[in-house]
Protein backbone atom coordinates (compact mmCIF):
# COMPACT_ATOMS: atom_id res chain seq x y z
CA UNK A 1 0.00 0.00 0.00
CA UNK A 2 2.62 2.66 0.48
CA UNK A 3 4.55 1.50 -2.63
CA UNK A 4 0.87 2.69 -4.53
CA UNK A 5 0.98 6.12 -2.51
CA UNK A 6 4.21 6.64 -3.60
CA UNK A 7 3.55 5.82 -6.81
CA UNK A 8 1.06 7.81 -7.08
CA UNK A 9 2.76 10.54 -5.28
CA UNK A 10 5.04 10.52 -8.09
CA UNK A 11 2.90 10.34 -10.99
CA UNK A 12 1.55 13.51 -9.15
CA UNK A 13 4.14 15.49 -8.69
CA UNK A 14 5.20 14.38 -12.86
CA UNK A 15 1.86 15.45 -14.21
CA UNK A 16 2.50 19.00 -11.98
CA UNK A 17 6.00 19.10 -13.58
CA UNK A 18 4.83 18.52 -17.20
CA UNK A 19 1.30 21.02 -16.88
CA UNK A 20 4.20 23.76 -15.44
CA UNK A 21 6.20 23.14 -18.20
CA UNK A 22 3.59 23.23 -20.73
CA UNK A 23 1.83 26.47 -19.13
CA UNK A 24 5.66 28.01 -18.94
CA UNK A 25 5.99 27.22 -22.72
CA UNK A 26 2.20 28.46 -24.16
CA UNK A 27 2.81 31.62 -22.23
CA UNK A 28 5.71 32.43 -23.58
CA UNK A 29 4.38 31.53 -27.41
CA UNK A 30 1.32 33.56 -26.76
CA UNK A 31 3.77 36.66 -25.85
CA UNK A 32 5.62 36.10 -29.03
CA UNK A 33 2.33 35.90 -30.91
CA UNK A 34 0.86 39.67 -28.88
CA UNK A 35 4.11 40.88 -29.59
CA UNK A 36 4.55 39.89 -33.83
CA UNK A 37 0.40 40.96 -33.73
CA UNK A 38 1.43 44.37 -31.85
CA UNK A 39 4.54 44.59 -34.69
CA UNK A 40 2.12 43.86 -37.34
CA UNK A 41 -0.08 46.83 -36.20
CA UNK A 42 2.46 49.10 -35.46
CA UNK A 43 3.34 48.55 -39.14
CA UNK A 44 -0.19 48.69 -40.43
CA UNK A 45 -0.68 52.38 -38.66
CA UNK A 46 2.56 53.33 -40.60
CA UNK A 47 1.87 55.17 -43.55
CA UNK A 48 2.27 52.88 -46.31
CA UNK A 49 2.15 53.64 -50.24
CA UNK A 50 0.56 51.55 -52.39
CA UNK A 51 1.71 52.54 -55.94
CA UNK A 52 -0.77 50.23 -57.57
CA UNK A 53 -4.44 50.95 -59.23
CA UNK A 54 -7.26 49.10 -57.14
CA UNK A 55 -8.61 47.41 -60.07
CA UNK A 56 -7.07 46.19 -62.70
CA UNK A 57 -8.74 44.27 -65.86
CA UNK A 58 -6.18 42.32 -68.55
CA UNK A 59 -7.79 42.81 -71.83
CA UNK A 60 -10.82 44.65 -72.63
CA UNK A 61 -12.81 46.41 -74.48
CA UNK A 62 -14.53 49.99 -73.04
CA UNK A 63 -17.35 51.99 -74.64
CA UNK A 64 -17.80 55.71 -73.32
CA UNK A 65 -21.67 56.46 -73.87
CA UNK A 66 -23.38 59.76 -74.91
CA UNK A 67 -27.04 60.36 -75.05
CA UNK A 68 -27.33 56.90 -75.63
CA UNK A 69 -25.31 56.67 -78.18
CA UNK A 70 -21.35 55.59 -78.73
CA UNK A 71 -19.35 58.49 -78.23
CA UNK A 72 -16.06 56.41 -78.19
CA UNK A 73 -14.47 52.55 -77.80
CA UNK A 74 -10.51 51.81 -76.29
CA UNK A 75 -9.43 48.06 -76.95
CA UNK A 76 -6.62 47.63 -74.26
CA UNK A 77 -4.38 44.58 -72.97
CA UNK A 78 -4.31 46.76 -69.46
CA UNK A 79 -7.01 48.77 -68.20
CA UNK A 80 -7.21 50.06 -64.75
CA UNK A 81 -9.17 52.48 -62.68
CA UNK A 82 -6.55 55.30 -61.38
CA UNK A 83 -6.41 56.18 -57.34
CA UNK A 84 -9.54 58.80 -57.42
CA UNK A 85 -11.51 56.39 -59.20
CA UNK A 86 -12.92 58.42 -61.75
CA UNK A 87 -10.35 57.66 -64.26
CA UNK A 88 -9.60 54.92 -66.05
CA UNK A 89 -5.85 54.46 -67.46
CA UNK A 90 -5.43 52.34 -70.57
CA UNK A 91 -2.45 50.55 -71.95
CA UNK A 92 -1.20 48.23 -74.66
CA UNK A 93 -3.66 50.23 -76.73
CA UNK A 94 -4.74 47.51 -79.25
CA UNK A 95 -8.03 49.92 -81.07
CA UNK A 96 -9.29 53.42 -80.10
CA UNK A 97 -12.35 55.01 -82.17
CA UNK A 98 -13.72 58.43 -81.71
CA UNK A 99 -17.69 57.78 -83.10
CA UNK A 100 -19.58 60.66 -84.43
CA UNK A 101 -23.23 59.59 -85.11
CA UNK A 102 -23.02 56.39 -84.22
CA UNK A 103 -20.64 55.66 -86.95
CA UNK A 104 -16.53 55.35 -86.47
CA UNK A 105 -15.02 58.68 -86.97
CA UNK A 106 -11.42 59.05 -86.17
CA UNK A 107 -9.42 55.50 -85.36
CA UNK A 108 -6.59 56.42 -83.02
CA UNK A 109 -2.85 54.82 -82.27
CA UNK A 110 -1.51 56.01 -79.35
CA UNK A 111 0.76 54.49 -76.23
CA UNK A 112 -2.09 55.68 -73.30
CA UNK A 113 -5.12 56.70 -72.05
CA UNK A 114 -6.59 58.60 -69.50
CA UNK A 115 -10.15 58.71 -69.69
CA UNK A 116 -12.53 60.90 -67.14
CA UNK A 117 -15.42 58.55 -66.89
CA UNK A 118 -17.76 60.99 -65.39
CA UNK A 119 -17.66 63.66 -68.13
CA UNK A 120 -16.28 61.15 -71.08
CA UNK A 121 -13.32 63.33 -71.72
CA UNK A 122 -10.28 61.71 -72.48
CA UNK A 123 -5.97 62.73 -72.39
CA UNK A 124 -4.11 60.91 -75.85
CA UNK A 125 -0.68 60.37 -74.56
CA UNK A 126 2.36 58.93 -76.52
CA UNK A 127 2.82 59.45 -80.06
CA UNK A 128 -0.87 59.66 -80.82
CA UNK A 129 -1.33 59.18 -84.98
CA UNK A 130 -5.52 60.11 -85.15
CA UNK A 131 -6.88 59.54 -88.71
CA UNK A 132 -10.49 60.71 -90.10
CA UNK A 133 -12.84 59.09 -92.25
CA UNK A 134 -11.67 60.49 -94.97
CA UNK A 135 -7.77 60.00 -94.48
CA UNK A 136 -6.77 63.14 -92.91
CA UNK A 137 -4.24 62.30 -90.41
CA UNK A 138 -3.20 64.33 -87.42
CA UNK A 139 -0.01 63.10 -85.31
CA UNK A 140 1.14 64.76 -82.29
CA UNK A 141 2.44 63.28 -78.37
CA UNK A 142 -0.57 64.70 -76.73
CA UNK A 143 -4.26 65.79 -77.17
CA UNK A 144 -7.20 66.23 -75.28
CA UNK A 145 -10.77 64.98 -75.84
CA UNK A 146 -13.17 67.28 -74.65
CA UNK A 147 -16.22 65.47 -75.03
CA UNK A 148 -19.09 68.24 -74.29
CA UNK A 149 -17.48 70.53 -76.45
CA UNK A 150 -16.41 67.61 -79.06
CA UNK A 151 -13.20 69.15 -79.63
CA UNK A 152 -9.71 67.96 -80.00
CA UNK A 153 -6.75 70.12 -78.41
CA UNK A 154 -3.13 69.99 -78.40
CA UNK A 155 -0.55 72.13 -76.20
CA UNK A 156 2.40 70.93 -78.22
CA UNK A 157 3.70 70.91 -82.05
CA UNK A 158 1.35 68.22 -84.12
CA UNK A 159 1.43 67.69 -87.72
CA UNK A 160 -1.11 67.42 -89.79
CA UNK A 161 -1.78 66.35 -93.29
CA UNK A 162 -4.96 67.10 -95.08
CA UNK A 163 -4.80 65.52 -98.98
CA UNK A 164 -1.59 65.65 -99.36
CA UNK A 165 -1.49 69.47 -97.60
CA UNK A 166 1.23 69.68 -94.47
CA UNK A 167 0.33 72.05 -91.43
CA UNK A 168 2.58 71.78 -88.07
CA UNK A 169 1.84 74.02 -85.35
CA UNK A 170 3.02 74.31 -81.96
CA UNK A 171 -0.70 73.50 -80.52
CA UNK A 172 -3.86 72.99 -81.88
CA UNK A 173 -7.73 73.19 -81.17
CA UNK A 174 -10.38 71.35 -83.54
CA UNK A 175 -13.26 70.30 -84.12
CA UNK A 176 -14.18 66.19 -84.72
CA UNK A 177 -14.02 66.68 -88.69
CA UNK A 178 -10.54 68.49 -88.83
CA UNK A 179 -12.45 71.50 -90.46
CA UNK A 180 -12.19 73.96 -87.93
CA UNK A 181 -8.80 74.57 -86.86
CA UNK A 182 -7.13 76.97 -84.71
CA UNK A 183 -3.69 76.92 -84.65
CA UNK A 184 -0.94 78.92 -83.04
CA UNK A 185 3.00 78.68 -82.39
CA UNK A 186 5.03 78.64 -85.47
CA UNK A 187 2.83 77.47 -87.81
CA UNK A 188 3.93 76.25 -91.13
CA UNK A 189 1.67 74.88 -94.53
CA UNK A 190 2.72 73.35 -97.33
CA UNK A 191 0.51 73.01 -100.05
CA UNK A 192 1.29 71.05 -102.66
CA UNK A 193 0.07 72.94 -106.30
CA UNK A 194 -0.82 70.30 -109.10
Amino acid sequence: MLKQRYLWLILIIILAIALSFYFIYNKGKEEDTGKAEEAIEEFEEEDVEVNEAPVKIEKGIVVGMKAGEKEWEIEAAKISLAEDRKRTIFEEIKKAVIFKNNEPFLNIQLNKCIADMGSKSMELIGEVFIETKEGDILKGDRFYWDSGEETLASLEPVELTVKENNITADWLISDVELNKLELQGNVKVTFKIE
